[in-house]
């Protein structure tokens, strides 16, 4: 039965029903006994999902389409009680200097994040000192500590100074005097000063009176008599955070070339060290569907991290052995740009304001302010960074396009350098306040009798489009058409129409806590530099060699000596006859080889072009950066070497938004770490186990289907991890068999769970994985991973669970 059920749930080699009833009849007429039935396996693996696996939750979106959400709660559970995840996650940010490696050492995490979605409280003694409460040093001064962080092997916090106020009985936080103190430094927490502030004749440390910022401002932070929301819900237990990287793509839900378009959020920990955010292993499913679009499942997982950073998640933390509780947050947004424009309620590539993140301005754009198909077709988005690319134009830009009857006039010399110097340089940031203000706008004027043009050039003049909205102002728009009689009445049935519309009517994005879609929408250098320069450059070359030195290409790549690279022999004639329709894989390996090959095949701007982007890529692509400023500064002044020089070759490669897109880049690596972070490469590759969920489904209803195939994988993942789990029933070994009785699950509160209640896998189970590279691998199992014995079930007790979840099965 274990080992039918993990190969059930290897999402890596997933199966069809009918192919599982083969195994089944095949194993039966190999002369194995008591081999149980297909039905039997669907209710243990039914009975151990509801027991120790990931919910799957149902929603019913604001569109009328009913999507999945695999609990993000539950799965970020797991990661905690996972010997192979949680030793490796921080949940503090780090201060490391001019060293940038991971995501906690960057200015969004430590310095910018807000401090309710940091780490809480730190455990120093018997003390527990958290955030925004009163605290003593060993020095007699009395602080409050605003955000925690390490630097090198010890731990220091931000602080506050407090001062007695002069003639009232109460403290004075003076927030514009904040500085560093190391946490050793701390001396007595919030709870003992409570009860020993007449002692040390000081004012009540409850009494909490303001900051003085011109008038005495109250105190809003706390309930200065309770001190952090936090301490009352951990119940004296650690309170920790989880940021996380979310991830949205569309894919195909068929391997044939006929679309089927799937929108799906995936997330990872944003707490792990660079070496290891590009396994698969560490990616996790929250949704797809194929009808509900991306905002609208957006919805739903809002609301479990709003609920999560209101309550906290409990979870077992298998390092220091007891319950904790987790905040999430949301670190950044990641996608293609087509992508990242639609969660930035951003008009799009083609709009006339192509940047999600400034102001730049494209005169030749259409005054359009609905740019794209609609977000629920089934067709791919407009400007699909899987397609030619991105922007007005997808041809190449040094070769002359074929000619066409509705040939668009090239434009002049002058009005193609004003563009190029548009594009050249970061023009005025968009503000999330402003865009929320803009949004309002919109809707209020699609309200009113009329309002269908002139709010859509509101949308082309603010360079925004919430297509979440959209679908209510279309709701307006459809209903006013059919009105009869004059204005005034028009308007009160409109008026009417609106009482019935959701509370919350723009992107769920705006209601993320911290979360600036404009600024946490990294540059993804995937879809920016090799789907983007690299794709563009390499199509323009084959194109413009012509045939007769196609030839000599080829043989100059298959003799090219790639092993120094560590890369493969290459294949010169599908680079060269295959040009537009390669991977990204492969324009990883042009990138490398093209200056090698294309030296004397193109012209000398076209060549220096792609030398500045072949110095340009090693920088882009460094996993650690050693000194950060230094850093910035070199791939600032290559990235405008390289506009430069693309400008010199030809200025009309600036129809292309990417050419001004990187330039956030050197902003986005302060913020956010390496850009090698925030690539999507993994997030790709895992679009393939979605397709083949779809694919070996039933289609009947794909959202249901592969949210539970995924749930069902995280707990194979999560049990043959090494993973604890809380016991679902209690065991009592009766006899010296082990003997299993049923009683009621502890139904204690989270706080005073402790290890008695968890368990992990056996021996038997577990040496399922000594014995196969082959399952490890399918599980996405990291190659290397020891799976640690602790806490474990006797190998009989696992038989006598697995046995009695038979025996249940069989009378379901």
């Amino acid at each position: 039965t274990c080992v039918l059920d993990v190969m059930r749930h290897l999402p890596r080699a997933s199966f069809t029903q009918r192919q599982h009833r083969i195994i089944h009849w095949g194993m039966a007429a190999c002369g194995l006994t008591k081999v149980p039935s297909p039905h039997v396996v669907k209710n243990v693996q039914d009975i151990l999902q509801s027991s120790c696996g990931i919910k799957t939750n149902r929603y019913m979106g604001a569109f009328g389409h009913p999507y999945y959400v695999n609990d993000l709660a539950s799965i970020i559970a797991q990661e905690w009680a996972n010997p192979l995840v949680r030793p490796h996650i921080h949940t503090r940010p780090e201060d490391s200097g001019q060293r940038l490696s991971d995501a906690y050492q960057a200015n969004r995490w430590l310095n910018e994040l807000d401090s309710d979605l940091t780490d809480q409280m730190v455990r120093i003694g018997d003390h527990d000192f958290y955030l925004f409460e009163p605290a003593l040093l060993c020095t007699g001064l009395y602080v409050m500590p605003i955000r925690w962080f390490d630097r090198g092997d010890e731990l220091f916090a931000q602080v506050w100074s407090l001062t007695p106020h002069a003639t009232q009985n109460g403290w004075i936080v003076h927030e514009y005097d904040f500085f560093e103190v190391a946490a050793t430094n701390l001396s007595i927490s919030f709870t003992y000063l409570k009860s020993s502030y007449i002692n040390r004749g000081v004012p009540d440390v409850t009494r909490i009176l303001g900051s003085p910022t011109g008038e005495l401002q109250p105190w809003m932070k706390t309930n200065p008599c309770e001190g952090n929301c936090w301490r009352a819900i951990a119940h004296g237990h650690r309170v920790m955070a989880f940021p996380i990287w979310l991830y949205c793509d569309d894919t195909s839900g068929n391997l044939s070339k006929r679309w089927n378009k799937h929108n799906s959020f995936l997330f990872t920990a944003a707490g792990l060290p660079h070496d290891m955010t590009h396994y698969e292993y560490f990616v996790h499913f929250l949704c797809t569907s194929n009808i509900a679009p991306p905002l609208e499942m957006l919805d739903g997982i809002v609301d479990e991290i709003n609920a999560a950073q209101q309550d906290g998640i409990w979870a077992w933390d298998c390092v220091h052995e007891e319950m904790v509780v987790l905040i999430p947050s949301v670190l950044a947004l990641l996608g293609d740009n087509p992508m990242q424009s639609e969660l930035s309620c951003h008009v799009g590539l083609n709009g006339k304001f192509f940047c999600r993140s400034c102001f730049v301005k494209d005169p030749d754009a259409k005054e359009s302010g609905a740019s794209g198909p609609d977000e629920s077709s089934n067709v791919p988005r407009s400007g699909s960074e899987s397609g030619a690319g991105s922007g007005a134009h997808s041809g190449s830009a040094g070769v002359p396009p074929k000619p066409t009857k509705s040939k668009k006039k090239l434009p002049s010399m002058a009005e193609m350098v004003d563009k190029a110097q548009a594009f050249l340089r970061i023009h005025t940031k968009r503000e999330r306040d402003k865009t929320v203000d803009d949004l309002k706008t919109i809707f209020t004027t699609a309200s009113q009798v009329g309002g269908q043009t002139r709010s859509k050039k509101l949308k082309t003049s603010f360079g925004i489009k919430d297509a979440h909205q959209d679908h209510f102002t279309n709701m307006i728009f459809k209903f006013a058409s059919g009105l009869r009689g004059n204005v005034q009445s028009k308007q009160a049935k409109i008026d009417e129409l609106l009482t019935k519309l959701p509370d919350n009517i723009t992107s769920p994005i705006w209601r993320i806590k911290d979360l600036d879609p404009h600024r946490d929408t990294p540059v993804e250098i995937l879809h920016v530099i090799l789907l983007g320069f690299v794709k563009y450059f390499w199509r323009d070359a084959v194109a413009r060699i012509g045939k007769k030195n196609k030839p000599i290409l080829v043989s100059r790549l298959d003799s090219f000596d790639a092993a120094p690279l560590g890369l493969s022999p290459l294949n010169g004639n599908t680079l060269v006859t295959y040009a537009g329709s390669l991977t990204g894989r492969d324009f990883r390996v042009i990138a490398q080889v093209a200056p090698f090959v294309l030296y004397d095949l193109v012209p000398a701007p076209c060549f220096d072009a792609w030398l500045a982007l072949s110095a340009l890529i090693p920088l882009v692509w460094q996993p650690v950066i050693i000194n950060l400023d230094r850093h910035v500064e070199e791939i600032t002044e290559a990235i405008h070497h390289f506009l430069t020089c693309t400008a010199r070759w030809t200025p009309r490669w600036f129809n292309k938004p990417k050419f001004h897109i990187i330039l956030h880049l050197p902003e986005h690596i302060r913020r956010f770490g390496p850009a090698i972070l925030f690539a999507t490469e993994t997030f790709e590759s895992f679009n393939a186990l979605i397709r083949s969920l779809s694919v070996n489904s039933n289609r009947q209803a794909p959202s249901k289907d592969i949210a539970r195939g995924f749930a069902h994988a995280n707990h194979i993942r999560h049990f043959m991890s090494g993973g604890s789990f809380r016991l679902p029933y209690l065991l009592q070994p009766q006899t010296s068999t082990d003997t299993l009785e049923y009683l009621a699950p502890n139904q204690h509160h989270p706080s005073q769970w402790s290890s008695v209640d968890f368990r992990s896998i056996g021996n038997g189970p577990r040496a399922l994985l000594c014995d196969s590279d082959n399952l490890r691998e399918d599980l996405g199992l990291p190659k290397s991973a020891e799976i640690k014995s602790k806490c474990l079930l006797s190998y009989n007790l696992c038989q006598q669970l697995i046995r009695y979840a038979c025996n249940r099965a069989c009378h379901l």
